[in-house]
């Protein structure tokens, strides 16, 4: 999978095509909240109105009305969450590829505007901003209906866009907005250690131990990001990796209850059936027919 910031992209006449597009005034009606993908585009994720929170494998993102989102190509992502119940959203989903549009091509924009030669210096795989003008919000406005045409000039139009919205994300990350680092630092961390350590028996005081801060305080600043406790999320760490394991072992069900973390085989099979809607066993299956 191409990350924007490949070599080849910067090659002559290279230009933004968008492949991936919605504007849904309600989020929660439409899509599933246990997505873990990745793919070859890039993605930007725009709150309309309400909240929401992603993980990547950085972190934890929390983006609320008038933020968005940008995720390089190739960026693993899971785990959308709609905080406050009601979350309107616009997306669009593009890369970069040899063709003839109205747009400049991508190399000769790297050394020519300040600010995206700079994302480009640093190149950071996942960003959320404020829109500060909604010129974003305008820009993918315009483009979500353009990018459903089949008509040629409708998509060189797309694609300049596409470029001006590149173009003001680099300028918007060169102000430098400071949006709550140190407690994004102590999400982050959080994160690492339950990845890390999800097969030892944690709790919520342990981890907050480690980071030498107060355990109710780490409580609220995870529930705000992520819309659960370290306990619910922690649960859902380990079922993901005993699915990891059930599709790619022949492991027994009980040597992976005890690899990922659970005291008995039987409160693994119940929350495994709660969170993923089928037995463990039923759940390799499913799998195996597949193949």
């Amino acid at each position: 999978m191409t990350s924007v910031y490949a070599a080849e992209n910067l090659q002559a006449g290279f230009v933004p095509m968008v492949y991936g597009y919605y504007d849904r005034a309600n989020m929660m009606e439409s899509t599933p909240e246990i997505i873990n993908h990745s793919h070859p585009l890039c993605e930007i994720m725009y709150v309309n109105e309400g909240a929401m929170s992603i993980e990547t494998e950085e972190g934890v993102h929390r983006v609320g009305t008038g933020q968005f989102i940008w995720i390089d190509a190739g960026v693993r992502h899971w785990d959308l969450r709609f905080n406050n119940g009601l979350c309107s959203m616009m997306n669009i989903e593009y890369q970069y590829e040899a063709g003839e549009a109205l747009a400049p091509e991508l190399g000769r924009l790297v050394r020519e505007d300040r600010a995206l030669g700079a994302l480009f210096e640093q190149q950071p795989r996942v960003l959320t901003l404020t829109d500060r003008n909604q010129v974003i919000f305008q820009l993918m406005k315009s483009i979500i209906p353009m990018a459903d045409s089949t008509n040629e000039q409708s998509r060189h139009l797309c694609s300049l866009l596409c470029t001006q919205v590149m173009l003001e994300m680099a300028r918007l990350r060169s102000l430098n907005q400071p949006a709550e680092m140190t407690a994004n630092r102590y999400i982050t961390d959080a994160l690492d250690i339950l990845n890390s350590s999800y097969a030892e028996p944690l709790t919520a005081s342990d981890v907050a131990e480690r980071l030498h801060i107060h355990p109710s305080y780490l409580h609220r600043l995870f529930r705000e990001y992520t819309s659960r406790t370290m306990k619910e999320h922690l649960q859902r760490i380990r079922i993901r990796r005993a699915q990891e394991l059930l599709t790619g072992t022949r492991k027994s069900i009980q040597e992976i209850a005890d690899e990922v973390g659970f005291g008995s085989t039987q409160q693994f099979q119940q929350l495994f059936r709660r969170i993923v809607g089928v037995r463990p066993m039923d759940y390799r299956k499913q799998h195996q027919e597949k193949e």
